[in-house]
């Protein structure tokens, strides 16, 4: 684990350059950039002040395996049903969205081509971000599902952003579309199981290349076969406190607005 265990520190010169910060400091504007229209519902999708620009000083969070930095300024990613996903100013990431359960079996995700969705996922859901204008201001499905779209528009390979997105499903963090409370249940899965489930999935998706229409229902399979050997019936925790959830909202079909 330790090889992956590298500083973001390592990546911050080239986000930085990546950035056009000029010597003094200033921020310059950041071009649109176009993007990958496959997963976009055939729309154009595109990305703001795009790369993300980070402050130099990092921030320590007790527990975390890597720094964090602040975002210089804002980005924002407009997917393919034209619905703003915006990362604030000061928005805290460490460029690491992949759970560490999972990072043996995808690799290390602290590059720079997944910065950009990096950033904008721990605005959602990442955590020194709770007090963030909006975290948990959509379902978790929603967010995962802007994670892939991100990679993808990022340069992301489409099969190893289907792999990352299948790992942000599986082990990534999980809230009630309600209360916005996190929904920790998901911990209390053998990490072993895990990563067996990650790497049945993974396989299934290197050797077909599914779209994501029908990666979803794989996942939710996946993760009710997965309960169901963790925790057969009469245990701790048996199969019928498996989490519901909503179906996963086809939002692409009637893009919600800022405000919902």
């Amino acid at each position: 684990m330790t090889r992956f265990r590298m500083s973001l520190a390592a990546i911050l010169p080239l986000l930085a350059l990546g950035a056009c910060v000029s010597p003094e400091g200033r921020l310059q504007g950041g071009a649109q950039i176009a993007a990958s229209t496959a997963d976009c519902a055939g729309a154009a999708c595109y990305f703001r002040n795009s790369p993300v620009a980070l402050q130099p000083k990092p921030v320590t969070i007790p527990g975390r395996p890597y720094e964090f930095y602040p975002t210089a300024r804002e980005l924002a990613f407009v997917d393919g049903g034209g619905r703003d996903w915006v990362a604030p100013t000061a928005t805290l990431t460490d460029g690491a969205s992949i759970p560490p359960v999972f990072v043996p079996i995808v690799g290390s995700p602290r590059t720079r081509e997944f910065a950009n969705a990096a950033a904008l996922h721990d605005a959602w859901c990442g955590v020194g971000n709770e007090d963030g204008a909006n975290y948990h201001k959509a379902t978790w499905q929603e967010v995962h599902r802007m994670f892939y779209d991100t990679l993808v528009a990022g340069g992301t390979e489409p099969v190893k952003a289907k792999v990352m997105f299948a790992a942000v499903w599986l082990g990534g963090p999980r809230w009630h579309p309600v209360s916005r409370r996190d929904d920790t249940r998901l911990d209390r899965v053998p990490d072993a199981e895990k990563r067996s489930t990650l790497m049945m999935v993974k396989a299934w998706i290197e050797r077909e290349n599914p779209p994501v229409a029908l990666i979803i229902p794989r996942l939710e399979r996946a993760e009710r076969e997965m309960f169901a050997r963790a925790f057969p019936e009469g245990s701790q925790m048996s199969q019928d406190e498996y989490p519901e959830y909503p179906e996963y909202p086809e939002y692409y079909d009637a893009p919600p607005t800022a405000a919902q």
